[in-house]
This record gives structure tokens, sequence and C-alpha cells, in this order.
């Protein structure tokens, strides 16, 4: 590999800390006798801070040194699981979550900024995708690692340990990470492989806060009014597509968990869905380049939404859960996932490339951030008052209703 980027191997040593967190802290939860409204609320807490974090750590990439951003991100992230491998209550662990969250998203931008400055524009998409799949095989590894250590050690203690590789993150970055200023944000909007990987990384992004007349395009006189009701309906579509993954991904792990099924088997199903998601995202590239995106995002949909609906049903006895579990998960997850991310991109891409990008991208990033909150907060609620499985149907029938908008949509 090019001497010149082999600061990317940072986002790989970071993804291990990053990836298993979220399943690890919704164990811990249950371990402290929180339940399922209790988890929703630390996920929630997570989700709201994307919205400031992104709009901070944006701002932030266009005004000073990447190397510096980078940094604070690995450091304070760093610092937050340090504090979390010493917690013992849910309220120690929720905010130690969301201070987490909050750094963690500080290198998505400077990232890709830099692979743009530091490369030729004809390696742009394999540099690009080389730093993708640095980071999901990140979360990978530190999923692996943590399906074995939940068999002998504390989630606590396992907090420490991703601590250590974030640390040693940090130390990559800090020795090899170049120091460069010379793009603003508005350079990913031009290349489509810079704007897939950074909304891979992160699916909100603010040029400015939007005012409130950035959205009077979902008027019902446009929403009923082809073909101006396409970017309204598209972002609609999408926007359901969050809410339904808010309530899934809130409380599988949770759902299983309570089943009774041990906690590196639910480890195992969650790292067997990232393995899956990691090859699709490596061959849909090609699968896209001849079909038409919104027939590929209905298709995708039908999918996720079945498995979520069987999964749900799954739910009935422990061992239809486990088996089940490895057989759809992976295919709602990895596939159906990757498959509709990769699709919907495109199409936010063509619409955002064009005339007022900081007013069209703004409105996408409000109402990616609101579905990711509304959905893991509902998800307490609903599950609380009809169970995990109603919980996963209603997150299936959205998926439905999204999958019927896409194949609605008359591109203008």
């Amino acid at each position: 590999m090019n001497k010149s980027l082999r600061w990317m191997w940072s986002a790989l040593v970071f993804g291990i800390s990053s990836g298993p967190l979220s399943t690890l802290v919704t164990l811990n939860i249950i371990d402290l006798g929180g339940g399922p409204l209790m988890v929703a609320y630390a996920i929630t807490l997570s989700n709201v801070v994307l919205i400031p974090a992104s709009m901070f750590w944006g701002f932030l990439a266009d005004r000073f040194e990447r190397k510096k951003i980078i940094l604070s991100g690995f450091g304070f992230a760093t610092l937050f699981l340090a504090l979390a491998s010493l917690s013992n209550s849910i309220p120690e662990i929720d905010l130690e979550y969301a201070g987490f969250t909050f750094f963690s998203t500080a290198y998505s931008t400077p990232m890709n900024l830099l692979i743009m400055e530091s490369t030729d524009k004809k390696r742009w998409a394999s540099s690009f995708s080389f730093l993708s799949m640095l980071s999901s095989i990140g979360n990978l590894i530190g999923l692996l690692i943590s399906t074995f250590l939940v068999l002998i050690v504390r989630i606590t203690e396992i907090y420490g340990l991703l601590a250590f590789f974030s640390a040693l993150a940090f130390i990559f970055s800090l020795l090899f990470t170049p120091k460069s200023m010379m793009l603003e944000r508005t350079s990913l909007l031009h290349s489509i492989e810079s704007f897939a990987v950074r909304f891979k990384m992160l699916p909100l992004m603010f040029l400015h806060v939007p005012r409130p007349n950035s959205f009077k395009m979902f008027r019902l006189s446009r929403l009923t009014t082809k073909p101006i009701n396409y970017v309204p309906l598209l972002y609609i579509a999408i926007t359901i597509f969050y809410i339904s993954s808010g309530l899934f991904n809130t409380l599988y792990p949770a759902s299983l968990y309570d089943k009774g099924i041990d906690k590196s088997i639910v480890l195992g199903i969650i790292t067997v869905g990232m393995l899956f998601q990691i090859l699709t995202f490596h061959f849909v590239g090609h699968y896209l380049e001849n079909r038409d995106e919104r027939e590929t995002s209905f298709r995708s949909l039908v999918l996720r939404g079945s498995g979520y609906i069987v999964m749900g049903i799954s739910l009935i006895t422990p061992i239809t859960a486990i088996i089940l579990g490895f057989l759809f998960y992976p295919l709602s997850a990895g596939i159906a996932y990757s498959m509709f991310y990769a699709a919907s991109n495109t199409l936010i891409f063509k619409i955002v490339g064009g005339r007022r990008q900081g007013t069209t991208l703004g409105v996408y990033s409000t109402l990616v951030g609101i579905a990711l909150f509304s959905g893991s907060l509902a998800s307490g609620y609903i599950s609380k008052a009809i169970g995990y499985m109603g919980d996963f149907i209603i997150a299936g029938i959205l998926l439905y209703t999204s999958a019927l908008i896409f194949r609605y949509l008359e591109e203008g």
C-alpha cells in the first residue's frame, strides 16, 4: 500500500472499538436490570447527539486542520470508553455511550476530505473503497472479539479493551495522518464515491442549518403532483426506512437476550450480519451499474421488511429465534441493507449534486436525524405495550410502505 495512505489504518483500528459497542451497551443494560425501555433510552440518547455532532464536526472540518479534528475525536472517544469500563449504573452507561457517539463521528468527514487532497482523482474510487472496507473490517473484528470475550469476562472489561484499540487509533493517526486543509465539505458532493463512503460512515451532513421554509416541499399540493413530488416522496420513503430501522435495531439484541439466549450467540448473529453486509457492499456497485436504483430499493425493502416480520415471529421460542436469526438477520441487515443503502444514496447524490446543495442536504439530514431519534425512542414504548414481536412486525410493515413509495416514484 502507498505509504501516504497509511493513516487509513487508524479507521480499521477505531472500527474495532466502535463496531460491537451498541450491542454490548444493550446487553450491559439488561444485565444491570434494565428493560427494553431503558435500552431504548440509551440508543435514543446516542442518536440524539448525532445531529449536533454532525453540525459541530462538519463546521470544524471547513475551518481547522483535519489531523487535529481526527485526533480530538479518537482521543475523547477513548476517554469515554475508559470511563464506561468503570461504570456500574445505567445512567453512567447512557452518558458515556452518548459521549463516545459524539466524538466517534469526528473522523468521518476529515478522512474523506484527506483522500481527495492526498490522492490523484483517478484513484479516488479505489481509495474511498479501501477506507470503507477498512472501517467495516474493523467493525467485524470488534464483533468477533466481543463474541468470544463475553464468554469469559464482564462487558465492562471489554469496554476497557475497546478503549485500548481506540487509543491505538489515536497513535496511528498521530504518526501517519498528514496535516492538510485545502478542500471544503462541498467537495464531497462532487464525487459519488466520496458521497457514498461519507454517508455510510455517518448518514447526516449539514452545510448549513435548514430554514423552516426549506420544508415547503412537503406541502400536500406538491406531494400529490407528478413529477415535482419526486424529491419529497423520496425523502419520506427514506425517512420511513430509518424509523423502521430504529424500531428493529434498537431492541433486536435485547429481544434475543430476554429469551434466554446466550450473549455470545446474540453477538454471533450480529457478526454474521456484518459479514454479509461487508461482502454485499463489495459487489453491489457492479450490480447497480445497469439497474434502476428505485427498483433495487423496492426489492431490498421488501426483503428487509419480510426479514423483520419473520424475526419477530421467531421469538415464539428461543430455538426458532436462533435459527431464523442466523438466517434472516444476514439477509435483512447484510444483503438488503447494503443494496438499499447503495441504491438510495445514488438517488440522493443525483439530487444534492445540483443547485441548492446546502438546503437540499440540510432537509435530508434533518429528516434522517429525526427518524433515527423517533424510531429508537418509539421502540421502547411499543415493545413495552405489545412486545418485541409486535414492534418488529410494525417495523416490517413500515418497510413495505416505504417500498410502495419507491415503486410509485416517477423521476422528474
